[in-house]
C-alpha cells in the first residue's frame, strides 16, 4: 500500500443519525484516515456529546464546536483550516451526508500515486441507486456556466477509467495539502451553495478535478426537488443567487458577466415576473420575487457577510 496519510474533515448540523453512519464509513476505510476532523455546526440534537464520546474512545478526532451554524461554508472553511495545519498528504471533505464505501480512499489514494500530474481528485457519488451528475461538472464559457458530467463519462471507453473534471462538490472531494497553501480556503461567507464551485474554479488554477469512476460513495439526502419551471423557492435559494452572481463577479470577465446576467434574467427574474402575472399553478410567487430582488441587491453591494436563514 502507498505510504501516504490523509485528513477527513466532516461538516454537520442536526443530522445525528446520518453522522453515526458517515462516521462508521469513514472510521472503517480499508485504508484508515490520519485524522477525522467533525465541524459541528451548533447542532442541538445530542450530536455534541456523541462527538465527545467518539473523541474519548479515539485519538484520531479533532471536533470543532461552532457556538453559531455557520453553514456548510463557513464549517468547511474551519475544517480545512484545521486540516491545513495536520501533517498529512491530502484531505478528504464530506457532508454528514455522504456515506463513502469502505474503499472509497484506498482507490483515491491509489489514484493520486498512479497520476501524480493531478493534485485534486473525487469520486462517484450516488443516490437512490444512480449516479448523480450533478456532483462532477465542467465549465462552459462564455458566462462560466456549468454542465453535469455525463454518466457515460463514469463508463467511458472502459468502465472505470478516470476522467478529469472542473469542478467538483465537496461531496468526497480530495485535495492535496500543497493545494489547500496555494488556493486558500473556501468562502465561508458563501454560508451556503456555491461554496465548492467557487473553490473549485479557484483550484483550476493549478489542477483539474480526476474523478475515479470506482471510488463510491452514497449522497443520502438528495431529496427529489421540483423542476423547472414549477419548482418553488425556498431560503437557500437566495444564497444560490446571490452567490452565483459574486462567483462570476468574482472570477469571470466583461462577457461571462453579461452572458451570466442575461441567463439569470431570462429563466429567474423573467421567469418569476411572469408566473405571477399568469398565477402559474394558482401561486402568486410573491414570495420568489422578494428573494430574488433581495438576493440581486445584496450581490451589487457585495454583501457576503449575511448568515442564517434571510427574511423576505
Amino acid at each position: 500500500m502507498m505510504a501516504a496519510d490523509y485528513a477527513v474533515v466532516v461538516v454537520t448540523h442536526n443530522r445525528l443519525e446520518l453522522l453515526k453512519e458517515c462516521l462508521e464509513q469513514v472510521e472503517g476505510q480499508t485504508f484508515p484516515p490520519k485524522k477525522i476532523i467533525v465541524v459541528n455546526n451548533a447542532s442541538t440534537d445530542g450530536t455534541a456529546e456523541y462527538l465527545q464520546k467518539c473523541k474519548a474512545n479515539k485519538l484520531c478526532y479533532q471536533i470543532i464546536a461552532c457556538v453559531e451554524n455557520l453553514g456548510g461554508a463557513g464549517g468547511f472553511e474551519k475544517g480545512i483550516q484545521t486540516a491545513a495545519e495536520v501533517k498529512t498528504d491530502c484531505v478528504l471533505m464530506i457532508d454528514d451526508d455522504a456515506i463513502p464505501e469502505k474503499n472509497y480512499m484506498e482507490k483515491i489514494m491509489e489514484a493520486r500515486q498512479r497520476y501524480p500530474a493531478y493534485q485534486a481528485f473525487a469520486g462517484t457519488v450516488m443516490s437512490a441507486g444512480r449516479i448523480d451528475t450533478f456532483h462532477r461538472r465542467n465549465i462552459a464559457r462564455p458566462g462560466l456556466r456549468l454542465k453535469n458530467c455525463p454518466e457515460n463519462r463514469y463508463m467511458g471507453k472502459k468502465e472505470g477509467q478516470p476522467f478529469a473534471c472542473d469542478i467538483a462538490s465537496f461531496c468526497g472531494m480530495v485535495i492535496d495539502q500543497e493545494l489547500i497553501r496555494k488556493a486558500g480556503l473556501p468562502c465561508g461567507e458563501y454560508f451556503i451553495w456555491f461554496d465548492d464551485t467557487e473553490y473549485s474554479i479557484r483550484i483550476n488554477r493549478f489542477t483539474q478535478f480526476l474523478v475515479i469512476p470506482e471510488a463510491r460513495l452514497e449522497h443520502k439526502t438528495a431529496g427529489d426537488r421540483q423542476k423547472y419551471p414549477h419548482r418553488r423557492y425556498d431560503w437557500r435559494e437566495y444564497y444560490g443567487i446571490r452567490n452565483r452572481i459574486l462567483c462570476v463577479k468574482k472570477h469571470g470577465n466583461v462577457l461571462d458577466r453579461a452572458v451570466n446576467g442575461a441567463d439569470m434574467f431570462c429563466r429567474i427574474v423573467f421567469r418569476n415576473w411572469l408566473f405571477g402575472v399568469v398565477n402559474m399553478d394558482g401561486y402568486d410567487w410573491a414570495y420568489e420575487n422578494r428573494l430574488v430582488r433581495k438576493a440581486y441587491r445584496d450581490a451589487k453591494e457585495s454583501d457576503i457577510a449575511r448568515k442564517g436563514i434571510p427574511e423576505f
